[in-house]
């Protein structure tokens, strides 16, 4: 999980008393090691979580826990306080050995205390100014020090400058006469060995997901608290728009640790979840669906509907397999018949010259004439599983901003309209076609032919840099059989219902799908700024240039 420097490496577990290492068992590396050689100046804590406390029993001892390594750089403050169990009054006047007022000059300074509350803070004392007692009456103000009661003169636990923090922490405590402050302590840094009852697996990892979905669909998930509670140990993560990543999602217990903590601190955290396996759709995703729809659940049940306001996308990344059963060659009857009897030509064939000459461009798996309408462009997916093949939708809008490195801003919901058209002189044509179609009227039509979709973001000129960001708009329309129909309802939409003109300076970019009449200036050398997005798609899929 990254935060800022900091991430969540990894959960080792015990195989017959040795770790299970990360590269091979045989090499004789563990995830100690190698985190150690790949981050030599990181700190690598390992906490102890007790998720078993019955056990489970190996050859000789009986495994109770298992262990999360915490990476990240030398500084402090990284990892957040833990709420106490219990609330701790301590003395807020430092003792021991290293209490003397002369290890801390900015730590010696008065509490104002009036009628049993603190009023405020003084300065800093001068070096050579010495009270002579710990309580100072000046009218109805009494000024409190850190002295001792035998008169040595000791430090307050925080400085001058960091004591108004925890004011709400100090309490004005009176025995004999004598006024004193003390601090209650309310949370505490967290423990390299994490014993508590919500990190059990069973109970909140096995038996609460069972109840979520009603059935066992998953082996052995962890407890969601003990997730949640790795989450919010990382201070960063205690901010709005934090993102936390989990490559391995397994069950989904990560995605319903933010959840969780969104539910109680309000805070707009946001999760990544990676994973391959089938029970993505039979555990992971269905358990996101109901915990954002309640928080508890008992035999695949909602108990409280306590719900949240919450959105998720998944993405299907496109497989191998998916890639090679959508190409598309040319019938080649010579070809074919030498190849058929000679395996090694196959091979050689196959490795070293079809997926590079007889697939590219115009024979791709990719089908520019289907960007005629974007909502229904569809590959043929192999099922998970098997060698079965299905016909289904692909998301080109999202795929797009993908290939482009598209940083969306906003993603319009799509219009439908229909349009009513008239035809005007136009003295810059031929005289025997004087005359071009103009859209007089659109009007937001659920059933109209014209239907449009805006993504709005920004694209970076160099790869990393922020600085070189454009301004990028792409325009997403579904075609009809009549080019110019489009393009004259394409012409009112962008350049008189929406304003945007692609002669101004508002976007450095814009991309359409489909032929078009607009203006079209040149912005960089021959790079013109209305651009198409099936030269742009292929460019990105084959030559590795989306501009």
């Amino acid at each position: 999980m990254m935060a800022d420097r900091l991430f969540l490496a990894a959960k080792l577990k015990t195989r017959d008393g040795a770790l299970i290492t990360a590269i091979d068992e045989n090499e004789g590396v563990n995830l100690s090691q190698l985190l150690s050689d790949q981050f030599p100046t990181w700190e690598n804590d390992c906490i102890s979580i007790v998720h078993n406390p019955a056990g489970v029993q190996g050859d000789n001892f009986s495994y109770s826990h298992e262990w999360t390594i915490f990476s990240y750089e030398k500084q402090k403050n990284l990892i957040g306080k833990t709420k106490r169990n219990e609330d701790s009054e301590e003395a807020f006047r430092d003792w021991g050995g290293t209490s003397s007022r002369s290890l801390a000059k900015n730590c010696f300074y008065p509490i104002f205390v009036k009628s049993g509350i603190i009023i405020g803070f003084g300065e800093v004392c001068d070096e050579h100014f010495h009270p002579g007692a710990s309580n100072i009456q000046n009218d109805d103000i009494i000024s409190v020090y850190p002295v001792a009661s035998d008169g040595e003169e000791r430090k307050w636990v925080f400085s001058k400058d960091s004591v108004g923090k925890i004011l709400h922490e100090l309490n004005v405590r009176e025995r004999n006469g004598e006024i004193s402050i003390t601090r209650t302590k309310t949370y505490t840094s967290y423990k390299t060995v994490w014993i508590d009852k919500k990190f059990y697996a069973n109970i909140y990892g096995s038996k609460l997901l069972n109840n979520i979905l009603g059935q066992k669909k998953f082996d052995f998930p962890k407890s969601v608290y003990a997730v949640q509670e790795c989450i919010f140990a990382v201070q960063s993560f205690r901010k709005d728009n934090s993102i936390c990543l989990d490559y391995f999602a397994g069950s989904g217990s990560t995605g319903h640790a933010v959840i969780n903590l969104n539910r109680e601190d309000k805070i707009k955290r946001k999760y990544i979840l990676i994973e391959q396996n089938s029970y993505f759709d039979t555990a992971l995703k269905p358990r996101i669906q109901k915990v954002v729809y309640s928080k508890d659940w008992k035999e695949g049940k909602p108990v409280s509907r306590e719900g949240i306001s919450h959105c998720f996308k998944t993405l299907r990344l496109e497989s191998y397999e998916d890639t090679l059963n959508n190409l598309v060659i040319k019938t080649d009857n010579s070809r074919d018949k030498a190849l058929a009897n000679n395996t090694d030509l196959q091979r050689d064939y196959l490795l070293n010259y079809f997926l590079d000459v007889e697939t590219s461009a115009s024979q791709s798996l990719l089908n520019i004439a289907d960007f005629r309408d974007p909502t229904a462009y569809k590959m043929n997916i192999k099922k998970p599983g098997g060698e079965e093949q299905t016909l289904q939708a692909i998301d080109l809008i999202e795929t797009f901003n993908w290939l482009i490195g598209l940083w969306v801003q906003n993603m319009a919901a799509p219009h439908s309209f229909s349009a009513e058209f008239e035809r005007e002189q136009d003295p810059d044509l031929p005289k025997d076609q004087n005359t071009r179609l103009t859209c007089k009227r659109l009007k937001v039509d659920n059933t109209g032919d014209y239907w449009f979709r805006l993504i709005e973001g920004y694209t970076l000129k160099v790869p990393g840099d922020n600085t070189s960001k454009v301004a990028t708009l792409i325009i997403w329309r579904k075609q009809t059989d009549d080019a110019e129909k489009d393009n004259a309802v394409l012409q009112k939409f962008l350049l008189e219902k929406l304003q945007i003109s692609p002669r101004a300076q508002t976007y450095g970019v814009i991309y359409i799908n489909g032929s078009h009449t607009l203006p079209n200036p040149v912005v960089e050398g021959e790079q013109t700024k209305v651009r198409l997005i099936e030269e742009a798609f292929h460019n990105a899929m084959w030559a590795g240039d989306a501009s």
